[in-house]
This record gives C-alpha cells, sequence and structure tokens, in this order.
C-alpha cells in the first residue's frame, strides 16, 4: 500500500489497492488494523510531531486493544497497549489498564486451568443431602402419606383430597 501525507492512503477502500486486485482476496479486519497501525507508525517516525497520525495512530491502538480484550485475548492485547501508553504518556489511564491486563494475565497464568480442577479436601465429612428441600415441603401431595393415596391410579379412583 502506498502512503500519502498524514496516511491518509490507510483509509481507501481495500478492493482499490492494485496487490489486494492481483491475489483476489481481501484482508481480514484484523490484517487491515494492523497495516493502518503501521502506517501510521512509519508516518510518525518520519514526521515525529504529526498530530493527524498520532491521532490515528492513538485510535488504531484503541480498536485494536479492545478487540483483543473481548476475544479474551491479553497477552495481544498487552503490547498495543504499551504503544498506546508510549505515544500519550500524559493518559494516566492508559497505564492503570496496562497495569490490570498484566495483573490479570499473571493471574490467569497462575490459576489451574479449568479441564484441571484443583483437589479440594472437604470441609465436613457430613454427607450432603440427596433431596432438594423444596421437595419435602408439606404441600407437595406426592409426599404427603395417605392411606390407599396412589398418583398413578386414574383422577376419578384416587381418594386423595388434595388432587382436585
Amino acid at each position: 500500500m502506498s502512503m500519502t501525507a498524514a496516511g491518509f492512503s490507510f483509509r481507501q477502500n481495500p478492493s482499490s489497492s492494485p496487490e489486494q486486485a492481483n491475489s483476489g482476496t481481501a484482508p481480514s479486519p484484523e490484517e487491515r488494523l494492523k497495516s493502518i497501525i503501521e502506517g501510521y507508525e512509519t508516518v510518525l517516525e518520519r514526521e515525529p510531531d504529526n498530530p493527524t497520525a498520532k491521532q490515528g495512530l492513538e485510535e488504531a491502538l484503541r480498536v485494536l486493544i479492545a478487540r483483543q480484550i473481548q476475544a479474551q485475548n491479553l497477552e495481544g492485547a498487552i503490547p498495543p497497549l504499551e504503544k498506546l501508553a508510549a505515544l500519550v504518556p500524559d493518559n494516566e489511564q492508559y497505564q492503570q489498564v496496562l497495569q490490570q491486563l498484566k495483573q490479570a494475565q499473571q493471574q490467569a497464568q497462575t490459576a489451574p486451568s479449568p479441564t484441571q480442577p484443583e483437589a479440594v479436601a472437604p470441609e465436613s465429612e457430613e454427607p450432603l443431602p440427596l433431596i432438594i428441600p423444596e421437595a419435602q415441603e408439606e404441600s407437595n401431595p406426592l409426599l404427603i402419606p395417605e392411606e390407599n393415596s396412589n398418583p398413578l391410579v386414574p383422577f376419578e379412583t384416587n381418594p386423595n383430597p388434595n388432587s382436585n
């Protein structure tokens, strides 16, 4: 992709690029976003004070970070967030989010995987109840012992007064 001043060539339609017309496939949104980021970084290498390139890079990095977090890919979100924090050092929120992501990544690495649960010692030796407490309520006609009460007998012949 050729670049023009202030990185505007990165906003062109994918079908207008000669490389993509020859390959017959459009880039994925992820590839396109990374290409945009690289373009803004190239502009900033030549023109470090270019406000359009800085703003464009900040926005593109934020989109990439949001996508990585949404995909629960903390490892993939940290490097662009580090770039973003370096690009805008006055923004303390970027630093805070970066610290939170790093802590979350460390916790995820030290936590046991869900497919291998931890062996936990039982807190007490008391057996768990096998019957749901709501099923033992007196209002349940199936649990009230009465003579000649059979829930399997047809309704007309069932002497159970609770089964109207």
